[in-house]
């Protein structure tokens, strides 16, 4: 099983928008998945979150304009989790519903061989960070009291992993312990996420975590010290997954949708305050 993990692609309903006033977000992801054109063998098209930054429905329109030729190209299944930045509402409106029959995006979605994605939409409106009602607790753990044939994959837009930046702290998933209480023991053999914009790893009840790097920027968690920055740079995962431990591997490129082309000019470079009035807005 052959997973290309991808999040965080901003997508505009206006073409003429730009992230930052700088990156063309559709751009880099036709630019991301043109440099994927020759990956083998895929199975699933798997993007954990904020596939919009507007939450417009011409937005999702886009991004499905430009996943489902892909996937369909690759005789794979597009998933599409919902983030921070996404409109369930308008995203069930204009897509589909959630298998609960509301506008909250948690669904199966069966895969070859026997396997199965679970999606949970994590995102809370007008928020940045991420929570699941128990109603959303209860029908995972119902939906996992029958375990998949060769195993389930969970993806979800905030990790359930302790973020490594005061800004993403903020922004993190509440209820990590709840989530965890309903993973253990069950046949979920990773959980797939995006939303902090850079690589990380970790476990949830036993369970491998990956977290992809952002297509629309890739953050520094490491040198960038006490700023917070993020860079032109685009990124994707390849999960495979067999009878073992999950293999992972990762590529950060250069950004197709950068309109200065400049990789060591940072997409933004925020100090203290401004992060203390991003958390004010949009965290706890």
């Amino acid at each position: 099983m052959r997973i290309l993990h991808l999040s965080d692609t901003h997508l505009y309903g206006d073409p003429a928008a730009r992230h930052y006033d700088r990156i063309d977000t559709a751009a880099a992801l036709r630019g991301l998945l043109a440099r994927c054109q020759d990956v083998p063998d895929l199975d699933a098209i798997i993007h954990t979150g904020d596939a919009s930054d507007d939450g417009s429905a011409a937005s999702y329109r886009l991004l499905h304009e430009i996943l489902e030729p892909f996937a369909a190209a690759k005789d794979a299944e597009l998933v599409v989790a919902m983030g921070n930045h996404d409109d369930s509402a308008v995203y069930g409106e204009t897509i589909a519903l959630g298998d609960r029959g509301t506008t909250v995006q948690d669904r199966v979605v069966p895969l070859p061989g026997g396997r199965r994605v679970i999606v949970l939409d994590t995102s809370v409106p007008g928020a940045g960070y991420g929570h699941l009602e128990p109603e959303q607790l209860a029908w995972l753990r119902e939906v996992l009291a029958e375990p998949s044939m060769a195993g389930t994959v969970l993806a979800l837009h905030h990790p359930p992993l302790a973020a490594a930046t005061p800004l993403l702290r903020a922004l993190e998933l509440d209820g990590v312990d709840e989530l965890a209480g309903v993973l253990e023991g069950s046949d979920v053999q990773v959980v797939l996420a995006g939303h902090y914009h850079h690589e990380m790893t970790g476990q949830i009840a036993g369970i491998p975590v990956h977290v992809v790097p952002g297509v629309t920027n890739v953050v520094d968690p490491v040198t960038a010290g006490e700023r917070e920055q993020a860079r032109a740079l685009t990124g994707v995962s390849l999960v495979e997954l067999g009878a073992g431990a999950p293999r992972v591997i990762t590529s950060v490129l250069p950004h197709a949708g950068d309109t200065l082309a400049d990789q060591n000019l940072p997409v933004y470079d925020f100090g203290p305050e401004q992060v203390a009035a991003i958390v004010q807005a949009a965290g706890r």
